[in-house]
C-alpha cells in the first residue's frame, strides 16, 4: 500500500475484546459520536496526528460476524464498503482467538487491507505462547500484540498504520467442494466493485442482504437456486456450513501457532465460575444490585443537596431576576422555566445519572456485566429476550433515554419493542426512584416503597410474557465471549460516563428546557386549571387523590422529579402531610412509576421504534398506571384508611 498524508482507519472487533478501550488508547481526546446516515446506529470517530500524517479512526459497532442482517452488522458492512479505508484493524482477544480469527477471515475475504491486533497480550502471555510471526504468515496479514490497558504494543501498531503496512490477503478457507464450486460460478457473473468478487460471492451465499441486494438479478437468482440445492442435498443450511468451515480453518491456525500453558485455575477464573453458576450467581447479582441501589440513593441524596447549595450560592434567583428585570408575566414565566430546568438537569445528571454511569462502567470494564448477561439469558428467554436485554434495563435505572438507545444492540425489532415497553413501564429511572423512595418512603413508609418495587417486578414478568406471546417470532441468538475479570481502568470508566452523559445532554436537555418554559407559561396564566375538574373522575374517583394532582401528573410528563415539587406548590400554605394522606402518597408513587414516559424518552422512542409503536407503548403505560393506581387505592383503603 502506498503511504499518504491522510489515512482512513476502521476498528472492528467482537464485543468484549477491548476494541473501544483500544480506540480510546489510540486516539485519546477529541472523540466524536456520530450516527450512520439513515440509521440510529452510532459509531465513534477521532483524528490523530503522527509523524506529520493524519490518522482518522472509525470505531465500528461491535459485531460477532459479518454474516447476519442485524442493524449493527449491516452498518458495519456499509461502512467497510462506503469508507475509503486504508486499513481495517481487526481487534482480537489474545486469550480467545478463534472468534476473532474468523471475523478477520471475513474482512480479509472482502479484499480489504487488514492489520490483526491481538489485544490483552499482557494477560495472555501468562497462559499461552503465541507465535506472532507464524500467525502472521499463516493469515497473510500483519499481526501486532497489544495491550489496550497498559499501552504495550500501541506504538508498534501506530507505526504500521502510519507507514501504510496493512495488507490485503485471501485466507483461502477450505470450504465444502460444492460451496467452492458455487463461489467460482458466482464470481464469473459479478462485476468489479469496492469489495472483492470472491468475498461478495461468499456473503451472497450466506444471505447477507446488503451484499446480495447490490448484485444483479442473475446473481440473485443463482444464489437462491444454489442455496436451496445445498440445503436439500446436505440437510444443512449453507450459511451454517460456511461458518463451520471457517471454524475448522481457524482452529488449524491456532493449533499450529498457539501453545497453552498447563496452569492452575486462577482466582479470577474461580470467581468467574461463581458469577455464572445459578446457585451462587443469583445471590451475587442480588448483592450487586442492592449495593448499586444503596450507593445511588445515599450518594445521590448528598450530591443532590451539594448541587442545590452550589446552585443557590452561585446563581440563586439571578436567572428568574432577568425575567423580572424585563418585566411582564410572560418573561417571568420564560426565565422561571429556564431556571427550573437547569436546576433540575444538574440535580438529576450529577447526583444520579453520572454516579450511575460510573458504577455501570465499573461493572462493564471489570467483566462482570457480560457474566450477568449469560446468567440471565435462560430467564429472559421466557419474555422473548436474550440475556443482553438486561444491560438496557440496568441503564434504565439511571435514565430511560440512554436505556432506550441501548436497545439498538439487540438483533431484532421484536426484542427492541418488548424491551422498550418493559423499560418505560417497569424500570424506574433515577427521578422515579427518588419519588418512590424519597416521597412515598418518607410519607408512607419504606415498606410501601418495597411494595411498589415488587409490583414493578411482577408487572415486568406479566408484560414480558404477554408481549412474547403476542408479537410474531423473529429468530435471533446470543453469542458472547466472556472477558476475564479484571480491575477497571478509572480513565476508561470516566470516559464512558462522559460519553453517555453527552447523549443525555444532546437529546433530553433541549426538550426539557422548551417543555419547562411552556409549562411555566401555562401555570402563569392558569391555563391548566380548566382541566382539574373534568379530570376528577380519574384523580378523585379512581385514584382517590386530590383533584389538582392531575397538574402534578402533567408536569411529570415533562420532568418526573418535578411532580413532587408541583405537589408542594399545589398544597400552598397547607403542610404536605395534611394535603395528602400516606395512602395517597402510595397511590401517587405507583402511578408515577408506571405512567407516561417523560418527553425526552418519548422523543427517543419515536426515533428508535417509529410513531406507531411509540403511541402503543404510551397508551399502554397510561392504562397500566390507571389500573394499578385504582387497585392500590381500593386495595389499601381497608389497611391504611
Amino acid at each position: 500500500m502506498v503511504s499518504k498524508d491522510v489515512q482512513q482507519i476502521a476498528l472492528i472487533g467482537q464485543p468484549n475484546v477491548g476494541k473501544s478501550t483500544l480506540f480510546t488508547r489510540l486516539t485519546g481526546v477529541g472523540v466524536i459520536s456520530s450516527n450512520y446516515p439513515g440509521t440510529t446506529v452510532e459509531f465513534e470517530e477521532a483524528t490523530l496526528l503522527r509523524n506529520g500524517k493524519e490518522l482518522h479512526f472509525h470505531d465500528l459497532p461491535g459485531t460477532y460476524s459479518l454474516s447476519s442482517n442485524s442493524d449493527d452488522e449491516r452498518v458495519v458492512i456499509e461502512m467497510l464498503t462506503d469508507q475509503e479505508n486504508d486499513a481495517i484493524v481487526v481487534v482480537g482477544d489474545a486469550l480467545d482467538l478463534a472468534g476473532s480469527i474468523i471475523l478477520c477471515y471475513e474482512v480479509m475475504e472482502l479484499g480489504l487491507p487488514v492489520v490483526f491486533a491481538l489485544n490483552r497480550i499482557d494477560v495472555a502471555s501468562r497462559r499461552v505462547t503465541i507465535d506472532v510471526g507464524g500467525l502472521s504468515k499463516a493469515m497473510g496479514v500483519p499481526v501486532v500484540p497489544v495491550s489496550a490497558k497498559t499501552g504495550k504494543g500501541i506504538e508498534g501498531l501506530l507505526d504500521i498504520l502510519t507507514s501504510g503496512g496493512a495488507r490485503s490477503s485471501d485466507p483461502k478457507v477450505e470450504y465444502d467442494y460444492h460451496i467452492q464450486c458455487y463461489i467460482d460460478e458466482l464470481v464469473e457473473f459479478m462485476e468489479d466493485g469496492p469489495l472483492s468478487k470472491r468475498g461478495r460471492a461468499i456473503k451472497s451465499l450466506e444471505g447477507v442482504k446488503e451484499i446480495l441486494d447490490s448484485e444483479g438479478d442473475v446473481v440473485h437468482d443463482a444464489v437462491m437456486e444454489m442455496t436451496n440445492e445445498f440445503n436439500h442435498s446436505h440437510d444443512e443450511h449453507i450459511a451454517v456450513r460456511i461458518t463451520s468451515d471457517r471454524y475448522v480453518q481457524a482452529y488449524r491456525v491456532m493449533s499450529a501457532n498457539v501453545d497453552r500453558h498447563a496452569a492452575e485455575r486462577t482466582r479470577s477464573e474461580k470467581i468467574s465460575d461463581l458469577t455464572i453458576e445459578p446457585l451462587t450467581g443469583f445471590p451475587i447479582l442480588f448483592g450487586v444490585l442492592l449495593s448499586l441501589l444503596a450507593i445511588l440513593v445515599y450518594a445521590g441524596e448528598y450530591l443532590d443537596m451539594a448541587v442545590n447549595w452550589i446552585y443557590d450560592t452561585v446563581l440563586g434567583t439571578s436567572i428568574i431576576g432577568i425575567g423580572e428585570w424585563i418585566g411582564g408575566d410572560l418573561w417571568i414565566a420564560v426565565f422561571t422555566g429556564i431556571d427550573g430546568s437547569i436546576r433540575a438537569i444538574l440535580c438529576l445528571v450529577i447526583p444520579y445519572i453520572m454516579v450511575f454511569y460510573i458504577m455501570l462502567g465499573v461493572l462493564e470494564d471489570s467483566g462482570y456485566l457480560p457474566r450477568v448477561v449469560v446468567l440471565l439469558d435462560r430467564v429472559l428467554h421466557r419474555f422473548g429476550l436474550h440475556g443482553g436485554g438486561f444491560i438496557p434495563m440496568m441503564v434504565g435505572l439511571g435514565c430511560n433515554v440512554p436505556a432506550v438507545m441501548a436497545t439498538r444492540s439487540l438483533s431484532s425489532k421484536r426484542e427492541r419493542r418488548i424491551l422498550c415497553s418493559l423499560i418505560v413501564m417497569c424500570v424506574p429511572c433515577s427521578a422515579q426512584l427518588a419519588i418512590i423512595i424519597g416521597t412515598t418512603g418518607t410519607y408512607a413508609g419504606l415498606q410501601y416503597s418495597a411494595l411498589i418495587a415488587c409490583t414493578l417486578i411482577i408487572m415486568r414478568c406479566i408484560i414480558g410474557l404477554i408481549l412474547n406471546r403476542a408479537l410474531p417470532m423473529e429468530p435471533s441468538n446470543l453469542a458472547m465471549e466472556l472477558p476475564e475479570l479484571t480491575v477497571p481502568s478509572i480513565r476508561n470508566v470516566l470516559f464512558k460516563m462522559w460519553s453517555r452523559t453527552k447523549d443525555f445532554f444532546s437529546i433530553a436537555v433541549p426538550v426539557l428546557i422548551i417543555g419547562s418554559i411552556i409549562v411555566e407559561i401555562l401555570l402563569a396564566y392558569d391555563l391548566l386549571d380548566p382541566i382539574v375538574e373534568p379530570m376528577s373522575w380519574l384523580t378523585v374517583t379512581l385514584l382517590g387523590l386530590p383533584a389538582v394532582t392531575i397538574i402534578g401528573f402533567i408536569i411529570g410528563v415533562l420532568r418526573k422529579e418535578m411532580a413532587y415539587g408541583m405537589l408542594l406548590i399545589l398544597a400552598g400554605s397547607v403542610p404536605i402531610t395534611e394535603f395528602m394522606t400516606p395512602h395517597q402518597f402510595v397511590v401517587f408513587g405507583i402511578v408515577m412509576a408506571t405512567y407516561l414516559p417523560c418527553l425526552a424518552t418519548v422523543a427517543v422512542l419515536g426515533r428508535e421504534l417509529g410513531v406507531k409503536d411509540t403511541a402503543v407503548i404510551i397508551l399502554t403505560s397510561i392504562v397500566v398506571a390507571v389500573l394499578l393506581g385504582t387497585i392500590y387505592n381500593f386495595g389499601l383503603t381497608p389497611i391504611m384508611g
